[in-house]
């Protein structure tokens, strides 16, 4: 077993990385990276820890609420994750390098389902009053239809949480709705991180080509 399973194990390839890294003198360009191998074992352990987030207890909650606040905190977890690797690959908002590697279905499919679960709009209404203007920006382009700016919800969700402004019934939603939306944007975040760190390891492992 690997000296660095608990790594592997939530980001399949890690091994690999850490081998090319190495074989690198410790430069992790071979991986298309921009930074040093600090910020890389940075990220990796952030993203174990927000893979690994089951939630949270609270004493005196009903269960729906607190299920609400977990799923916002997980949100908080994956958008800090998602920011430090989009750092690593040089990909600023509207992070359109990375956002290119995913189907225009799943965006789709994920737009859909937070669509279902905010008829209303009570929570996109919410989140774009006290976003910061970068994501209420790509917010609006994602009412407009660009359907990529759907990951900013996420941005938004990080944001108003750690500001103290939002709760498990953000604008009178229901706490089910907010958790399913949280969890399918967590999701898709971690998917996304994964299929690109994967896509590197495969590229460095073939000798850049």
């Amino acid at each position: 077993m690997s000296e660095y399973q608990h790594l592997e194990d939530v980001l399949p390839g890690f091994t690999d990385a850490r081998d090319i890294i190495k074989g690198a003198d410790d430069s992790i360009f071979p991986l298309q990276y921009k930074g040093d191998k600090f910020e890389f074992y940075r990220f990796a352990n952030r993203y174990r820890m927000a893979k690994r987030f089951r939630g949270i207890e609270l004493d005196g909650f009903e269960q729906p609420t607190q299920d609400g606040y977990s799923a916002l905190i997980r949100v908080f977890l994956v958008w800090s994750v998602f920011e430090r690797y989009t750092d690593l690959a040089a990909d600023p908002p509207p992070h359109g390098q990375l956002l290119s590697l995913v189907p225009k279905l799943d965006f789709n499919k994920l737009a859909d389902h937070i669509e279902r679960h905010d008829t209303e709009h009570k929570l996109y209404d919410f989140l774009y009053d006290l976003s910061l203007e970068g994501s209420r920006h790509y917010l609006k382009r994602y009412r407009d239809g660009d359907r990529r700016g759907v990951i900013f919800y996420a941005a938004a969700i990080r944001h108003i949480y750690a500001h103290g402004h939002l709760t498990a019934h953000p604008n009178g939603c229901n706490a089910d709705d907010v958790l399913t939306i949280c969890d399918a944007l967590a999701d898709f975040l971690l998917e996304l991180i994964q299929k690109d760190f994967s896509r590197r390891v495969k590229i460095a492992m073939a000798g850049g080509d």
